[in-house]
């Protein structure tokens, strides 16, 4: 968001300032101002002079409305003849046709030139501290931009911390829930490991089921031994001995 911010600045200030005809005639008006010196002129060499002239000539073609510019102009003739210097009759022509283009329009528009020059906020010095003001005035808006990221980085910060934080709390709980639920495991008694023996002893017997007649068992129950067969009264029939020879 800063640097679009910056993008958006500088953008505003190369089209209303970097790129305009008026502030391109008042940095080539400075520069002439500062070449030509305190005595616009009366001192500097001929090469000077000469630049001075061109860089007022181009702000006079970039302003043609601004009879200063073209005053100006003809001042700077009469200092090369002042001093001996020669002028190059292209430049001496087209002064003439600046001239001749700003009293057409002065007399198109005279009731809007009793305006003054720094009324209309062209004055050198005023037009050139226009980027300056610019950035001046947009220092705020980046100071609240960064002021807006810092708020949503720390406060997203304590945002993730206090997460962080019911995080481990929650972590904690369940770390001591399981060690109560193994401490209680270990209070139980031991499960009881019934033996084969026991279950055997514990089972219960199996009847027998009863021999069919003629002391013979059915083969599902082979494996029993055959019983005598019993009298009606339930009481073993006695085998009587053979009598013995005397």
């Amino acid at each position: 968001m800063l640097a679009v911010y910056a993008l958006c600045v500088y953008g505003y200030i190369w089209t209303n300032y970097w790129n305009s005809p008026e502030y391109k005639a008042a940095l080539g008006y400075a520069k002439a101002l500062m070449i030509l010196g305190v005595d616009d002129g009366r001192k500097c060499s001929e090469a000077q002079l000469t630049e001075a002239f061109e860089a007022t000539l181009e702000a006079a073609r970039l302003m043609p409305d601004e009879r200063q510019l073209v005053d100006h102009l003809e001042s700077l003739r009469h200092r090369f003849a002042e001093r001996k210097f020669k002028l190059k009759p292209e430049l001496v022509k087209k002064v003439e046709m600046m001239s001749a283009n700003t009293m057409r329009i002065e007399q198109e528009r005279k009731a809007w030139l009793v305006v003054g020059q720094r009324d209309r906020g062209w004055a050198p010095d005023q037009l050139l501290a226009g980027p300056e003001r610019v950035v001046l005035w947009s220092i705020p808006g980046g100071v609240l931009i960064i002021a807006f990221w810092a708020y949503t980085r720390f406060s997203g910060k304590a945002a993730r911390d206090k997460d962080h934080e019911a995080d481990l709390k929650q972590a904690e709980r369940e770390v001591e829930e399981l060690g109560d639920f193994r401490r209680g495991l270990g209070s139980r008694p031991p499960p009881k490991v019934e033996d084969d023996a026991d279950t055997l002893a514990a089972s219960p017997p199996v009847r027998a089921r009863p021999p069919s007649k003629g002391g013979f068992v059915s083969p599902s129950n082979s494996n029993l031994k055959p019983t005598r067969p019993r009298t009606s009264s339930g009481v073993k029939p006695v085998k009587r001995r053979p009598p013995e020879d005397d």
